[in-house]
C-alpha cells in the first residue's frame, strides 16, 4: 500500500500579539505545507527520511509498535513524527518521507503540518478511519507534549484549513470567504524568540497600560474590519489594513530591521499590503499581491527567501494510490 498526504502550513494575517491579550486574530491556511509518502513493507523496518533537514533513520517493530521516548532536551521536528508512529500498531514496516515544503521555525506551523500530514497517512495505513476533529485533537495533544503548551490555532489550520477568525474568547470561527488570497512569503531566516517577544510585550503592557491597551484596541479593530473586508471581498481595504497592522506591531517592538526591509521592499514593486507574521523578532513577512506577484517575487527572491501561495481551503487530505 502506498499512501499520499498533505497538511498546509499557516500565516497570521491579522492580529499576532494582540490575540495573546483577548483580542481577535485571523489565520490563514496556506497551500505550501507538508507533503508525505508512507508505503508499506514486507518486513518490520521503519525507515523515515526528512529530506529537508537530512534526517534518515531506521528502526524495527517490535510486537506491531515502534517504542520511542522523547527527549525533552532536544526538540527536533522528527519527534513529532515519531510521536504520531505511537499512536498507532502496525502489521508490518513502512517506508515514510516527509516533505517539508516551507520554512521551519519561522512562524508558519511547521511541525503542526508535520503532525497533522502524518496523522492522516499513518492511521491510514493502520486501518483506522479518523474524522478531522479526531485529527485536531491528536495533534494538539502531540504539539502540548513536545512543547509543553500550545494554541490549538496551528493544528486547527493544518487539519481544516480556510481561514480563521480567533475572537474575543478565543473561539475559532471560520470565515465565510470567496476570493483569492495570493500571498508571497519572504524569510530573513533569523530566528526570533516567541517567549521573550510575548514577554517583552507584556512587560510594555504593564509599564504603559494605556497607550499599549489602546494599541491593541486599534488591532482589535483592524482584525475586525478585516474579516469584513475578507466576507466581501475588499480587497483595497484588506491591503490597507495589513499596513496599519504592521505599523502597530513596530510600535510595539516586536519588528526588526531585516523584516521592515522586506515589507518596504515588497510595497516598492506592487504589493497591496505587507506585515510581518508571527510573533516577529525575525521570520517571516506577507505581502498580499493581487496584481503583478510575478513581478514581486522576482525582486523579493533576488535578495530573501521566498515562495509564492495562496488560501488552502481543503485542509489535511490523503489518497490510496495503489495497494
Amino acid at each position: 500500500m502506498k499512501i499520499k498526504a498533505f497538511a498546509p502550513g499557516k500565516v497570521i494575517l491579522f492580529g499576532e500579539h494582540s490575540v495573546v491579550h483577548k483580542k481577535p486574530a485571523i489565520a490563514v491556511a496556506i497551500n505550501r505545507g507538508v507533503e508525505v509518502e508512507v508505503t508499506s513493507r514486507d518486513d518490520d523496518i521503519v525507515r523515515i527520511d526528512v529530506p529537508l533537514v537530512n534526517y534518515s533513520e531506521s528502526s524495527e517493530l517490535t510486537d506491531k509498535k515502534l517504542f520511542f521516548e522523547l527527549d525533552s532536551q532536544n526538540k527536533m521536528i522528527t519527534d513529532y513524527i515519531y510521536e504520531v508512529i505511537n499512536l498507532f500498531e502496525f502489521d508490518n514496516g513502512f517506508n515514510l518521507t516527509v516533505d517539508i515544503k516551507m520554512y521551519l521555525g519561522a512562524g508558519l506551523g511547521s511541525s503542526a503540518a508535520v503532525t497533522v500530514s502524518c496523522i492522516k497517512a499513518l492511521s491510514l495505513l493502520a486501518g483506522i478511519k479518523l474524522n478531522k476533529d479526531q485529527i485536531a485533537r491528536q495533534a494538539r495533544d502531540i504539539e502540548i507534549k513536545i512543547q509543553g503548551a500550545a494554541s490549538p490555532i496551528d493544528t486547527s489550520m493544518s487539519t481544516y484549513g480556510g481561514i480563521i477568525y480567533i475572537d474575543e474568547k478565543s473561539q475559532l470561527n471560520r470565515i465565510d470567504f470567496d476570493m483569492d488570497l495570493p500571498l508571497i512569503v519572504s524569510n530573513c531566516e533569523i530566528s526570533g524568540n516567541t517567549g521573550k517577544l510575548v514577554e517583552s510585550v507584556r512587560q510594555k503592557y504593564v509599564k504603559y497600560p494605556e497607550i499599549v491597551g489602546n494599541i491593541f484596541n486599534a488591532m482589535q479593530l483592524i482584525a475586525r474590519n478585516a474579516k469584513e473586508a475578507l466576507e466581501t471581498g475588499n480587497s483595497e481595504l484588506i491591503g490597507e489594513l495589513m499596513n496599519l497592522n504592521q505599523g502597530l506591531l513596530d510600535s510595539i517592538g516586536v519588528n526588526t530591521v531585516e523584516l521592515s526591509d522586506m515589507v518596504y521592499l515588497s510595497r516598492k514593486y506592487g504589493a497591496k499590503g505587507s506585515k510581518l507574521t508571527g510573533s516577529g523578532g525575525g521570520g517571516c513577512i506577507i505581502a498580499y499581491c493581487p496584481e503583478n506577484i510575478d513581478y514581486i517575487y522576482d525582486h523579493l527572491s533576488q535578495k530573501y527567501a521566498t515562495f509564492k501561495c495562496e488560501q488552502s481551503d481543503e485542509g489535511v487530505n490523503a489518497t490510496i494510490i495503489e495497494k
